[in-house]
């Protein structure tokens, strides 16, 4: 009779279907009795039934992590001398260590060949394998050349900003994640500059601006509250020359804005006065019909709801149009629910010609100040509640609303719940409105 000779057994633990098929299929496996498992557990029941003499053993196995599985073979006296390889997609120093703590006899680098795997299985039925130091060269070289570097983009058309507090400014740890100037907007498109109220924010904004001679800045005052012109004073290329600021306004009730303006700047109140700042600065007026155009953009107003003559914006660029306005009570001393609102209900009528005006931009920054429980007791003072400006972005057909013109008393965290107010709100009254809360600093391409 021929001696045959007894082939080894080989156990090969891993959950790819391609590389179980590989390596059976193969010129080498055919030298073996090669059995498979695909899963954690199905690996510790084949080692039972099989007794392979060596284990080709997947890291990452299904439902019970290689290591385990190690560990649970190791424990048994009877699979003391079984051989196992370790291989795995995972080059890190703490797996490879930890496999071969466990005793794995090598830590083999996925990818592979077949012929790699079987001159280490060779190798260790010769009685010489050993671990190799560990590499962090994966399976495949990477050549450093080739390394992915992009390169950021410069965002030259954009809205910024820099202040989203009203009434007053506000500082401390609960105000960090939302910030607390008050309003001021700056509105890039390339090479062209305007900025929309000049709130606190405005003086941070002044520091960062690279001006150029002759550079003209158009400054629009929605209206001449404190906290929409408080920053004016520090506002840096003022003194500045070769600078020209031009300022745009409504017509004033009592005084003209430069009137104001100078009056602010009385020796009594600060130390320079508005005639001695070395930029050029010219006022104009601001008019509903009368859009103006700076470069490629252009900033058409209308009036809002709110003590004194006050305006919200509509900027428009090439490719977006921007509703902005931080200062409007809409549906004068209303308290009930949104949905009873209708379009020829009488407290909807005054804001109609707003509603038109705003139908045609891709977002609205509009004000919604107060909870429905302070509205109750601050109406008349200029600012809506939540639930009404949720009528008026309704109206308008807007998919996309931010917040702005936060009171001074809402913290941090009193944010959080307004936004998540005003996402109920939207959904009770069945609406399609991403919503969200402007902060100091936030930048959106235009």
């Amino acid at each position: 009779m021929l001696n045959v000779k007894k082939k080894r057994k080989i156990l090969i633990a891993d959950p790819s279907t391609p590389l179980i098929d590989a390596i059976l299929t193969s010129k080498e496996g055919q030298e073996y009795e090669i059995a498979t498992a695909k899963t954690g557990p199905a690996v510790l029941t084949k080692v039972q039934e099989f007794e392979p003499e060596l284990l080709i053993l997947d890291l990452m196995m299904p439902h019970l992590h290689g290591i385990e599985v190690m560990k649970t073979i190791k424990t048994n006296s009877r699979y003391k001398s079984m051989g196992i390889i370790v291989t795995s997609y995972h080059v890190m120093v703490q797996n490879y260590h930890a496999a071969i703590e466990e005793g794995a006899d090598y830590f083999l680098v996925k990818p592979f060949e077949i012929e790699q795997l079987f001159e280490l299985i060779d190798e260790y039925f010769r009685g010489g394998l050993k671990p190799a130091p560990f590499t962090l060269k994966s399976g495949h070289e990477i050549a450093q050349t080739h390394c992915y570097h992009p390169i950021p983009s410069t965002l030259t058309s954009y809205l910024r900003f820099w202040g989203t507090r009203g009434s007053n400014p506000v500082a401390g740890a609960e105000y960090v994640r939302y910030g607390g100037n008050t309003s001021c907007l700056e509105v890039r498109h390339g090479s062209d500059l305007l900025i929309i109220d000049a709130g606190t924010g405005i003086r941070q904004l002044g520091d960062v601006i690279e001006l150029e001679d002759d550079q003209t800045i158009h400054l629009f005052l929605s209206h001449t509250h404190w906290d929409h012109i408080t920053g004016f004073p520090f506002f840096s290329p003022l003194y500045k020359k070769n600078c020209n600021i031009v300022i745009w306004s409504p017509v004033g009730f009592e005084k003209s804005t430069k009137e104001l303006f100078t009056s602010m700047m009385a020796y009594a109140y600060f130390p320079v006065r508005l005639d001695e700042m070395k930029a050029n600065v010219t006022f104009k007026e601001l008019r509903d019909d009368r859009p103006v155009s700076i470069g490629n953009i252009i900033v058409d107003c209308h009036f809002t709801n709110h003590p004194g003559p006050t305006v919200g914006f509509k900027i428009k660029t090439p490719d977006r149009t921007v509703g902005y306005i931080t200062d409007n009570e809409v549906l004068l001393g209303y308290h009930g629910h949104p949905n009873k609102i209708h379009l020829k209900h009488p407290l909807i009528e005054p804001y109609l010609g707003l509603i038109e005006f705003l139908k045609d931009c891709d977002m609205i920054v509009h004000e919604a100040q107060y909870f429905p429980e302070e509205y109750y007791r601050k109406t008349g003072w200029g600012h809506s509640s939540i639930s009404n400006a949720t009528v008026l972005l309704k109206y308008t057909g807007c998919k996309e609303w931010l917040v702005t013109h936060h009171d001074p008393n809402h913290k941090d965290i009193d944010l959080q719940v307004k936004l998540q107010l005003h996402n109920d709100i939207i959904k009770e009254c069945n609406l399609n409105i991403n919503v969200d809360i402007a902060y100091d600093g936030l930048m959106l391409p235009l």
